[in-house]
Formats: C-alpha cells, structure tokens, sequence
C-alpha cells in the first residue's frame, strides 16, 4: 500500500510580533514524530512564506515532488493572495490555523483570522478551483488536531491507492444482477480506476494448466491448514487449490488490484466447484505473491471498490455480503453470505470447508460463525454518485443461523447517526441500494465520510420507516 505524500508549509508576516517561526518548527517536528504512526511520508518547508514570489516557489517544488496533500499553516497572518499559487497544484489542500502565543498586548499572529480568510477565498472567489479545502486548528499534539488530520491521511491514503487501480471483470455481471451494472466511465470519472473485462475461458484455461501443476498439493495442504476440519470431498479442495493459483496467475498477468468473478452458473456447471472459500482466500492479506487484492464475487465491481475503499482506510481485510434477515423483536438485522470470507472474520471456532447450501456435493465454502465485532458497511452507487454507510456490532446468538458465513448485527447506524432496524432496512430500500455491502471490522465512519467529500460523492442520511410509499431522491 503506498503512503501520501503530506508537506507543510508556513506564512509568516513578520510585522506581526508573535514567534512564528518557533510555531512552525514546533509544528513540523511533531508531524515528524507523528507520520510513521498515521501512516504518510512528511516533506517540510522550513522556511516560512513571506510573499508572493515565496509562495509561488514553494508550490512548484511540492509539485514537482509529487505531493499529495498540502498543509498551509497560518504561522502568522499573511496575505490572502499566497494561497493563490497552490490553486494550480494537483495536490489537495488544508489551511491550518494555530492558537495565539501571548494572551494581552498586541495580537501576536492573528493565524485564525488569516484561517478563515483562506479558506474563504478558496471556496468563494477563487476562479476555477473545484477542489474542497479542509480547515485545521490547534496543536499538532491535541486530539482533535490529530483526530482530523488522521481522518485525512486514511482518507486520502485510500483516494490514492485506488486511483489507476486495475480491476479485472471476469465473466459477465451475474445473471439477473441487474443492480450490480454500472457506467464504465463514471468510475473511472469519480474514482480513478480501469476496468478490464476477461472472458470466463481465461480462468478456465489457468484453471487447467494449474491443476496439472505440483504446486496444487501445497496449496491443498495451506488450504485445509488454516480451516477447522473438511466436510467436502478432498476433490473439491484440490479444485479450490487450483482455481486460486489459476487466479494468482490472472492477476499477476494482468496487473490488477482487484478482481470481480462470475462465480454461477457456469463455473460449476463447468468444472464441478464452488469458488466462494477462495475468493476469501484471496482477500487475506498477501494472497497473491505476498501482495494484497480484493476479490468480489458475482461480478461485483463496484462491491469490488467499496472492498477497496474500506482496506486501503483501515489496513484491515474486507468482506462483502447479503442483508439476508431482519429480527424486529432483537432490533437486528442478518448479514449472510455464502462462504467467501477471509479466515480472520471468524469466531474463535474458525471455519469448516463445506459444500454449498444450494449444491449439496459441490465445495467448497467456508463455513462459520462470524466473530464479534464492530463494523462498518459501505456500499458506492455510481449513478448519483452517492454512498450508503452503515455501522453497528456482529453479536452472538444462538439461532437463526443458516449455512455458510454469517452474523447478526444490531446497535445500528446511518452515517453516525443511531436507528432502528426498521430505518435502517428502509433507508437501504428506499434509496434503491445494491444488495452487496462491502464490511469492515473497525468503525470508520468519518474516514468514509472524508472520502466520500474529497471525490464528490453524497452520503445518504436515515430515512425514516413510515407506513406510507417513500419515493428516493435520485433520477434514473
């Protein structure tokens, strides 16, 4: 995963009797201590902005140096025309203000003052700029500071890691998932990635080469490992073996960062297997010559990048599922899949390689209960340009619980705000949602949020269960 590039950078105004400079040294020495932790590589300007033709030079060397996101602090005051340079860079921006050094006298920096100015002219009067300005505050060591800044580098970590991203569609979106189709060039307008589309006779042809390679009983024996028994035939795990390096090679050739797979029904038809336990195979990390990837089934690209989104914020393996019940009684709702989930997911009795639920001797899945947790679920909508988040908690319970990979999930949010499970499950209909949702095991609502605001894209809110018909917003 590549790290961002964050420079910071000062504007001093040196009729001002504050000591901005010790401001800004003090700044850049705890964003030094601070970017191995929060995960971006630190370029400082140590010497502080005093004019035009400063701010200009400053802006073409950070360019040039490729950064990606650009901190402007208001060490002290300074005219609002140095921000002006920084419009033409391709790096995003923050305007940073700090607290004042003295408390009576002379005002000492005015920071905040030249904060607000900043941002104003960037948002209001600065022809042509489309770009958002984040404001910071403060600091570098207080929590909020850190809380904010942190919400931006996981943010922008992901924007950049899925910018120019392969993802590779093998087959045909699934059959009579017409809520899975999508507009080629909308994501590659909002999200920076390509699609690649391979017919299915690519993976069949790995997928033969590879079962005649030794390699298979290794991977048979990897495979089996890290489950907590077999209830398939040992045929079915040396199906599953070979269709993951058939995949490894497909995505070693390719270049890709992620694949979406018409996983039924000719893949089983054809070959006699089931590959839901490899495609959570390759969402662990390293599953690919020490290298992570994505893996969606049914064709679900943008089910694929919302995986993406999710690991690239958070460093944590993504899954993707059905909402597949609803308990009115518990407040909860059921999240199934069919068992296609990375072994870190499950609960401490781990998984059994098993059959399908609706093939009977057909593997192989993984087999479990999912482990308690908290999670976040995302789903990206492309076509108006919007997101559903949800939050809430995998719990334990006894019943029901259905074959293949599954929890219940209750304590529900809507982009942070606490719901029902009635709202929840309506807000999710009424806005016409797809029925995949990517999930991680952490809470990273705001990083989301962050996301989402940087490219463009809407967060629903709750939409409240009534009674009556609820039309969405959106045009077809």
């Amino acid at each position: 995963m590549r790290k961002i590039k964050v420079a910071l950078t000062g504007t001093f105004r040196p009729i001002f009797h504050g000591d901005m400079k010790s401001v800004l040294y003090r700044s850049i020495e705890a964003l030094k201590s601070g970017s191995s932790e929060m995960g971006f590589e630190f370029i400082p300007v140590e010497k502080g902005m005093e004019t035009l033709s400063d701010a200009a030079s400053v802006a073409e060397r950070l360019e040039g140096e490729g950064v990606d996101f650009i901190i402007i602090q208001n060490s002290s005051f300074a005219d609002g025309d140095m921000i002006i340079p920084f419009f033409k860079s391709s790096a995003r921006l923050a305007i940073w203000g700090v607290e004042e050094t003295t408390t009576d006298g002379p005002l000492p920096l005015n920071s905040l003052c030249a904060t607000n100015l900043y941002v104003s002219i960037a948002g209001r009067y600065a022809p042509g700029y489309a770009k958002p300005v984040k404001w910071l505050f403060g600091s570098a060591e207080s929590d909020q500071f850190r809380k904010r800044l942190g919400a931006t580098v996981r943010a922008l970590t992901a924007i950049k890691n899925i910018k120019n991203a392969k993802i590779l569609q093998i087959g045909d979106t699934e059959f009579g998932y017409h809520d899975l189709k999508y507009d080629t060039r909308k994501l590659e307008e909002i999200f920076g990635v390509t699609i690649e589309k391979l017919e299915l006779e690519e993976f069949y042809s790995e997928y033969e080469a590879a079962m005649k390679n030794e390699e298979v009983d290794s991977k048979v024996a990897d495979i089996v490992k890290e489950s907590a028994g077999v209830n398939a035939a040992q045929a079915d795990v040396r199906k599953s073996a070979g269709a993951h390096i058939a995949f490894e090679r497909i995505i070693s050739k390719h270049g890709a960062s992620a694949i979406s797979f018409r996983c039924w029904p000719e893949v089983p038809n054809k070959i006699g297997l089931m590959v839901c336990s490899t495609i959570g195979r390759l969402n662990q990390g390293g599953a690919v010559d020490g290298q992570d990837v994505v893996a969606a089934t049914e064709t679900d690209v943008l089910g694929a990048i919302g995986m993406m989104a999710l690991k690239y914020m958070s460093g944590r393996e993504p899954i993707l599922m059905d909402l597949s019940g609803w308990d009115k009684e518990t407040d909860s709702i059921y999240v199934w899949h069919c068992g296609n989930v990375p072994k870190g997911w499950f609960d401490k009795s781990g998984f059994k390689l098993a059959n399908h639920f609706n093939r009977d001797k057909m593997g192989t899945v993984r087999e479990g209960r999912l482990k308690q947790t908290e999670v976040t679920a995302l789903r990206f909508m492309e076509n108006d340009a919007s997101a559903f988040v949800g939050s809430g908690k995998f719990y334990d319970r006894e019943f029901p619980i259905y074959k293949g990979c599954s929890s219940w999930m209750n304590d529900l949010r809507i982009n942070g705000h606490q719901v029902s499970s009635a709202d929840y499950l309506n807000t999710l209909l009424v806005n016409a949602v797809p029925h995949h949702l990517a999930y991680i095991d952490e809470d990273v609502t705001t990083e989301v949020n962050e996301f989402c605001a940087w490219l463009g894209i809407s967060v629903l809110n709750p939409t409240k269960y009534q009674d009556y018909l609820q039309v969405p917003k959106f045009i077809r």
